[in-house]
């Protein structure tokens, strides 16, 4: 079983720049459990395309290659640990 985790962002976003801390403190906590990216949706249109996205920020969970969970606003650092935590 493996967990990912994408952030989907944008350099004008203010809400991304705080939830980009709290999946940054997320990532580091489960480093050993998940691989992790960050997408900035400016200058990769169509990787927020192919993958739905309607609104930034976004963190998108998958669990073997599949989607598992799609989080998008503002997520606190328990919700976003405790849903990697029930998706191990």
């Amino acid at each position: 079983m493996s967990l990912s985790l994408i952030l989907f962002k944008s350099k004008t976003c203010s809400q991304c720049i705080r939830v980009e801390a709290v999946f940054n403190s997320a990532v580091e906590l489960f480093k050993d459990k998940i691989k992790s990216e960050t997408i900035d949706i400016t200058e990769n249109v169509n990787a927020a395309v192919e993958n739905g996205i309607m609104a930034v920020p976004s963190i998108l969970i998958f669990k073997d290659g599949k989607e598992a969970k799609r989080l998008t606003g503002l997520v606190s650092k328990e919700k976003l640990e405790e849903t990697i935590k029930g998706l191990s």
